[in-house]
């Protein structure tokens, strides 16, 4: 009983393995780590609904959510307990599970039973792979790195899906702040033209100058039309990365601006060094380097021996009779197909690392340059452009109240008061698409730093309030 003996030496350890494994790659333990590292990322933890139980209570708590008016952060927390794709994704999670418990087993045996047609004969054959005996420590070492690597791309899965939702968030808002400034410049404008066709009617005016008016009224109708033309997609984008349903979608309130840019700069020299250490895609692609390690070993050997079976065959004509013996496979190639498949596979893998590790830095520097050069030049059009267009426009006003210029330079203030507005949201937007951008790469309380006097201009150092800002926007259009 020689292969009976084998199986028993081994059934104690195979059982004490795969209890281990289950334990170390627990649902519970592995999303909870999961949703810490996404957490320290993002600030907002993910939520698996794998029962009724839980799809309940999370649906609660997206309820109450909806119930006040919600910013960047908690849309990111909406979409991380309510997303199907978000979902889906962490369900990637249960599939690696039940590989890895697949890889911590022993092999299957393979039991063949016949029984004559007539008579008593019975023949009963047990077979198992050697080579799985022998190789199972180092694929349960492999199936580890395989778990490894789908903990850290549902982890890089959830910080893609954060980034997404604080875009299509921004783009939402933006969409509506540019609504917002048009509406006023059109009212402005419309007034304006019915006052020009009153001036124009008394005489005092010339019809080109009516004309001007005319054309700038009809230009701020058609930007108006054209921002709203972009809040129906923009909110649709938005709710479907929420994973909201009709009843949830009309219950969502937003901010109606995006938020000033922090007066912190993004450390870029932090970029670099977190960029690596602190990327998921690095550590997906450092995992799998170390499953096919793991595993080249076994495909070295294997290419060489094919495969090796330990065989069992019992007998029973009256009495029983066995036989014991080896099978096996000889590649003609002795493997060296194999061993080059095997090569080839570990230095793909390691190249594969090099490139995730080039792509995280590349992405994050790039991200971070745009997000700095963005915040800066927000903070410009909100310490500099602003005021200086209201400024422009409140005296621009008292001197055509007063006839000293004529409508052609009431126009051209009003055109610059709007497009300072609208190159304002701008770069607001593109700092908050820009720094969620940074966020798929980075963890942000790491890289920021308390903003350096020495680097603002000094027409900075007398910023407005945002109470001086909100003068500014709100005058738009207000003065006939």
């Amino acid at each position: 009983m020689i292969l009976l003996r084998i199986r028993g030496a081994l059934a104690s350890g195979a059982i004490a393995l795969a209890v281990s494994g289950c334990a170390s790659i627990a649902p519970d333990s592995s999303f909870a780590e999961v949703s810490a590292l996404v957490e320290a990322r993002t600030g907002a933890a993910p939520g698996w609904a794998r029962t009724d139980e839980d799809r309940a209570a999370l649906s609660a708590s997206v309820d109450s959510l909806l119930e006040a008016r919600v910013g960047m952060d908690e849309a990111v927390a909406i979409a991380f307990l309510n997303s199907p794709a978000i979902q889906s994704d962490l369900e990637e999670l249960g599939i690696a599970r039940a590989a890895f418990l697949s890889a911590v087993l022993p092999p299957n045996p393979v039991i063949e039973v016949v029984r004559a047609a007539r008579g008593n004969e019975l023949e009963v054959k047990v077979s198992v792979s050697l080579l799985e005996l022998l190789f199972w420590p180092q694929r349960a070492r492999a199936g580890e790195a395989r778990m490894d690597a789908a903990r850290a791309d549902a982890a890089r899965r959830l910080a893609e899906a954060a980034a997404d939702v604080r875009i299509a968030y921004v783009d939402y808002v933006a969409a509506r702040q540019a609504l917002d400034l048009y509406e006023q410049a059109e009212s402005a404008g419309e007034a304006a033209r019915l006052a020009a066709q009153a001036i124009y009617a008394a005489g005092n005016i010339a019809r080109v100058d009516l004309d001007r008016q005319r054309q700038f009224a009809a230009r701020m109708t058609a930007e108006r039309m054209r921002a709203e033309g972009r809040i129906g997609p923009a909110f649709e984008r938005l709710t479907a990365v929420l994973g909201l349903d009709g009843q949830q979608a009309s219950a969502l309130q937003t901010l109606s601006r995006l938020p000033a840019p922090p007066n912190r700069m993004i450390d870029a020299d932090r970029v670099a060094e977190e960029a690596v250490s602190d990327s998921f895609p690095v550590a997906v692609a450092e995992a799998r380097l170390r499953e096919v390690a793991s595993r080249r070993g076994i495909r070295n050997v294997e290419a060489l021996l094919g495969d090796v079976e330990l065989i069992g065959e019992f007998q029973r004509q009256g009495r029983w009779s066995e036989a014991y013996g080896l099978g096996f496979t000889l590649p003609l190639d002795l493997g060296a197909s194999g061993r080059l498949r095997a090569g080839a596979e570990f230095r793909q893998a390691w190249q594969q690392l090099q490139q995730a590790r080039l792509e995280s830095l590349t992405a994050s520097r790039s991200a971070a340059m745009r997000a700095e050069a963005a915040r800066e030049l927000a903070l410009f059009h909100r310490d500099v452009s602003l005021r200086i267009s209201a400024d422009v426009f409140d005296g621009v006003v008292r001197d055509f109240n007063a006839m000293q210029i004529g409508m052609f330079e009431l126009l051209q203030a009003r055109r610059d008061r709007v497009e300072a507005g609208r190159d304002y949201v701008q770069a607001v937007a593109e700092y908050w698409q820009a720094r969620a951008d940074l966020e798929r790469h980075v963890r942000l309380a790491d890289i920021e730093t308390s903003s350096d006097p020495s680097r603002r201009q000094e027409t900075h150092a007398n910023a407005p309030s945002p109470a001086t800002h909100d003068r500014a926007h709100q005058h738009e259009g207000h003065v006939h």
